[in-house]
């Protein structure tokens, strides 16, 4: 008896654990993506949206698996000085441009020597980082096996305090700890092209180190790498997220101002050109007191609402400036950043944006037709909680206003779920929309 009383609880013991499995198995199915859940990873040739770059040259190697950490792609960049995880496609444009050009400088003898110093430079970047090599070239690995990756925003690799709030966030002016941002790093990274206020940490510490030896006057002041032999499918995209976005004017503006000049000279340009207050408690004021935000896109930003202010004003910019004013982290900084950089792009190609609206934080436009509009820099878009969520607020914002129709563009590529998703609300989907002319024929 007793042994087959043994036999029945470990019967009922089994088809509990198997029921238990069942159960597992059928909630990991189907949660997520509502059954469309795409690969965790994909090849770097099969993504159409950046078809066009070289994934092998003598600068850089792009290993072809691609993580999916949607609704971004996490890329793996292999450099003769260094390795790097990148996320998202706008900062692997912009990352393949840096290590290009410190390649290109490292080959000079200027560079070697200011290469060789900057070694000391790279102990003071990479929180959390257990062992910095002295060799540069060998820093990333160093990097690698601390559990650190090359992080989005300088916001993430100094962080003054764990809280989240734009009151909390680090200043990005100064580009990392001890670092002199100055005339010299300003006019050095002008020079090359890079951004003075790089998160990329490589370029953070050449530019110190060239900086304080042009300030010594150890090295020379003046290199000029114009020169540089081109790479396919870098273009203009290097430093931003299209051809459209480059503006030689603001750049200049970026190189001659300190942080705090450039933001007084932005203040006045907002009261001049689109007669916006910068007083204290003002949105002008709000958004470029937020320290989430690099000098560098507060610059860019006043550059996209002024494109998109004349000749033809959109309205309803205050809106708008409300929300990116109130941005907690670089990461949303940089997200509405890009956007504004995509809205600007396409209102210089098409001429047909007549007023703002902004929904879930994100900034979409009417146009003339009564179209209702939104171009969104992400690398996938998923049939997730969050994007259906996204989804009804747009339905919701163009049944309000009586839309026309709805259209939704993204910069990189879309699940299917999501695609019908979409199309049951009404909601007609682009992808990979950075080929199309709006954001490629106006840099060309």
């Amino acid at each position: 008896m007793l042994f087959f009383e043994g036999v029945r609880k470990r019967y009922t013991s089994y088809v509990l654990l198997s029921m238990g499995v069942l159960v597992f198995q059928i909630l990991f199915c189907v949660c997520g993506n509502g059954g469309d859940r795409p690969s965790s990873t994909v090849s770097f040739s099969s993504i159409s949206a950046i078809k066009g770059l070289s994934g092998d040259n003598k600068y850089y190697t792009i290993k072809d698996e691609v993580q999916i950490e949607a609704p971004y792609y996490r890329f793996s960049v292999k450099a003769p000085h260094g390795e790097y995880e990148v996320v998202s496609i706008r900062d692997l444009l912009k990352v393949c441009y840096e290590i290009r050009v410190i390649e290109e400088f490292r080959a000079t003898d200027q560079g070697d020597e200011a290469w060789n110093g900057a070694g000391e430079s790279l102990k003071n970047i990479g929180r959390g980082a257990k062992r910095i090599v002295k060799e540069p070239k060998e820093s990333a690995k160093a990097f690698k096996r601390a559990g650190e990756k090359l992080m989005r925003s300088v916001g993430r690799l100094f962080k003054k305090k764990d809280k989240g709030d734009a009151a909390d966030g680090t200043d990005r002016d100064a580009g990392g700890e001890g670092f002199l941002v100055g005339t010299q790093a300003r006019k050095f990274a002008a020079e090359l092209g890079l951004d003075v206020y790089s998160d990329n940490p490589y370029v953070q510490a050449l530019i110190q180190e060239v900086a304080k030896k042009r300030a010594k006057g150890s090295i020379a002041t003046s290199v000029g790498l114009f020169f540089l032999s081109p790479v396919q499918g870098l273009g203009l995209l290097s430093n931003s997220l299209t051809p459209n976005g480059f503006d030689a004017e603001t750049e200049k503006l970026i190189c001659n101002e300190a942080p705090a000049e450039l933001r007084y000279v932005l203040g006045e340009n907002y009261k001049k050109e689109l007669g916006l207050t910068s007083e204290k408690g003002s949105p002008v004021a709000i958004l470029l007191d937020n320290i989430n935000y690099s000098p560098r896109e507060q610059a860019y930003l006043y550059y996209y609402f002024r494109t998109l202010s004349k000749p033809k004003e959109v309205s309803g910019l205050k809106s708008v400036l409300d929300v990116l004013g109130k941005v907690k982290s670089p990461d949303e900084a940089t997200f509405v950043t890009n956007q504004m950089e995509l809205v600007s792009a396409y209102q210089k190609y098409a001429q047909d944006l007549v007023n703002f609206v902004v929904t879930s934080d994100k900034v979409g436009c009417f146009t003339n037709k009564k179209q209702l509009l939104f171009i969104l820099p992400y690398d996938i878009a998923e049939d997730t909680s969050v994007m259906q969520g996204f989804l009804g607020e747009i339905e919701s914002a163009a049944k309000s206003n009586n839309a026309k129709s709805t259209q939704l563009w993204f910069t990189g590529d879309v699940s299917n779920g999501f695609v019908s998703k979409a199309k049951s609300a009404g909601v007609t989907i682009q992808k990979n929309v950075l080929q199309y002319p709006h954001f490629v024929s106006a840099g060309k």
